[in-house]
């Protein structure tokens, strides 16, 4: 009884989290320039985390030692969180330009 709690405890740690994110929210086109400038930044740490998921990762090795088939669990869903956020970071920066470049800053 205690290995089948060992494995699935070390399953879980091993598994990347869902960090996927909301394309578009509704507070979205309240925000000012200094506010999107600040999101677009968040957004960007939160990229470089999902992207640090991907790869050679202790959690993949520690998967592919313990349940091979985990990688691609994590690989999924790594890209899945990166094309979330990535997604997001086109839609606000195209909210950054409507609003906040050209001839009339909000």
């Amino acid at each position: 009884m205690r290995t089948v709690l060992l494995f699935g405890l070390v399953f879980l740690a091993g598994c990347v989290s869902n960090q996927a994110v909301r394309t578009i929210q509704s507070r979205d086109y309240t925000l000012n320039c200094d506010q999107l400038q600040f999101e677009l930044a968040d957004l960007g740490a939160d990229f470089e985390d999902a992207k640090d998921d991907s790869g050679i990762t202790g959690r993949n090795v520690g998967l592919a030692i313990v349940f091979w088939p985990g990688i691609i669990v994590n690989e999924v869903r790594a890209n899945k969180n990166q094309d979330s956020i990535d997604d997001r970071i086109e839609h606000l920066t195209g909210l950054y330009v409507d609003k906040c470049v050209g001839d009339n800053p909000a």
